[in-house]
């Protein structure tokens, strides 16, 4: 009964975001407004992590499966994607870089400002031995 809970929770705010891009007009896919609004719910602790453990996991665990209805529109889809396979590869990889660069980027920040943190503490905790 609590997976089916789980899995209801998470398919209410998928559903939530789905509503927002239909009706509302938000020009952003409803899936991905779901997903951010469940990120929010988890930052702000409205939903716990216990909450949906265990369905999150056999969604992680089976990721490959989801893949399958795209892989299998892009091969029905064989002979324009063909047609425009150049166009398609300078995309992959300018779009490659442009992640790695992104990443990159990302955790030298993270680990900045944690090296940051970190020596303010010790700091901190040096002062008040004194």
């Amino acid at each position: 009964m609590r997976i089916l809970l789980q899995l209801a929770l998470i398919i209410g705010i998928s559903l939530i975001g789905e509503i927002l891009h239909r009706y509302a007009g938000v020009p952003i896919p409803g899936n991905i407004l779901g997903m951010l609004i469940l990120l929010l719910l988890l930052c702000v602790k409205v939903v716990k992590l216990d909450h949906i453990k265990e369905v999150s996991d056999f969604f992680l665990k089976n990721i490959a499966f989801f893949f399958l209805p795209p892989s299998i529109g892009i091969m029905a889809a064989g002979e324009e994607v063909m047609c425009r396979w150049p166009v398609l590869l300078i995309m992959c990889i300018a779009l490659t870089i442009v992640t790695m660069t992104a990443t990159g980027w990302t955790v030298q920040l993270l680990a900045k400002g944690t090296k940051h943190k970190a020596r303010g503490v010790k700091t901190e905790g040096a002062k008040n031995e004194q």
